[in-house]
């Protein structure tokens, strides 16, 4: 995970900001559309998720007309002509989608080429470029909620928001399992969004349901660790449909684990930290054939490269087809 405190300088060119106004419109369609089906359209056939419309049609301000197709997602007509607008509707768009059902997660890990995400001591700012940072704050602008674990709250103090781009904040979901961290960081007390702690239960007692500003929510044990499926349940119940993982490799990697996430990034920085904090710890098999690959596209974001793993589609053969605009 990476902070953004000291780049509100950064200006977005006359393409960036028209992609990003239609990826945001496209978002909030699909939200409210999957709340809300206009009536008439019913519910896909062939076993998709009950009461996912048939047909979403939109408009953006440059006139192009847009229609959701369950097999391709959001397709344009026509289609954008300006490369860099075309890359970023290609990044986001496939997060511009309906849930009705559950929690759609994707996470996300900032590393050196040698796979770190921090020095030893936990020096983490800055391992990605200002460019993947922008990005953070465009995935917590497009998700319901966005979460860190305890160690990222305690070492980084972050606050979480959308302040590099225009977008409402999230929900920020903290993981602090034994209800460890103090209350005087930001998310507990700056008001700027909604902040859900969520611990063990049995650390939620008569009186001890707020941390701050913060509502507590308790949660079951499973193996020693937070229950992540019954975390995914409550949130879902709660309304929030689109979560971001955004930190840190422990946190991460249990979600991955867990089989929970939909969708992995990883920012890899031309950076060589030569020893320090994994990213993802995660089981690993005995012969590589049996290591997973899962669809995979490439992006680069100024001199970092995300690759953007799709881990609903499985396995594949095919080589990467690199976008080389900058992001």
């Amino acid at each position: 995970m990476v902070r953004g405190d000291t780049l509100e300088h950064l200006v977005p060119s006359p393409a960036e900001a028209r992609a990003w106004q239609v990826i945001r419109a496209l978002a909030g369609y699909a939200r409210r559309t999957a709340t809300d089906p206009p009536q008439g359209h019913g519910s896909r056939p062939g076993g998709a998720a009950a009461g996912t419309p048939l047909a979403m049609r939109f408009a953006d301000t440059a006139g192009r007309r847009w229609t959701w197709r369950p097999d391709q997602g959001w397709v344009a007509e026509p289609p954008a002509a300006d490369p860099v607008e075309r890359d970023l509707l290609d990044l986001y768009l496939p997060l511009c989608v309906p849930v009705v059902d559950g929690c759609r997660m994707t996470a996300h890990l900032g590393q050196s080429l040698d796979g770190y995400i921090a020095t030893a001591n936990g020096d983490s700012c800055f391992v990605t470029g200002p460019d993947n940072i922008r990005h953070l704050h465009r995935m917590r602008a497009l998700s319901d909620g966005v979460l860190v674990g305890t160690e990222t709250a305690a070492r980084d103090d972050p606050r979480l928001t959308t302040r590099l781009v225009p977008g409402a904040n999230p929900v920020r979901i903290i993981l602090d399992r034994q209800r460890r961290l103090g209350s005087h960081l930001r998310v507990f007390n700056d008001g700027a969004a909604a902040t859900l702690l969520c611990c063990d239960r049995a650390y939620v007692t008569a009186g001890r349901d707020r941390q701050g500003q913060a509502r507590v929510i308790g949660l079951p044990i499973h193996d020693g660790r937070l229950d992540l499926i019954a975390l995914a349940e409550t949130l879902a119940e709660l309304g929030l449909r689109r979560i971001f993982v955004e930190g840190g490799g422990a946190t991460v990697s249990a979600f991955l684990t867990a089989g929970l996430l939909d969708r992995l990034q990883i920012a890899v920085a031309p950076l060589l930290i030569g020893t320090g904090r994994p990213g993802l710890r995660i089981p690993a098999p005995e012969r590589l054939a049996d290591a997973r690959r899962p669809a995979a596209r490439l992006f680069r974001m100024g001199a970092d490269l995300l690759y953007d793993l799709d881990l609903r589609r499985g396995s594949t053969a095919a080589p990467l087809t690199p976008v080389t605009r900058i992001l």
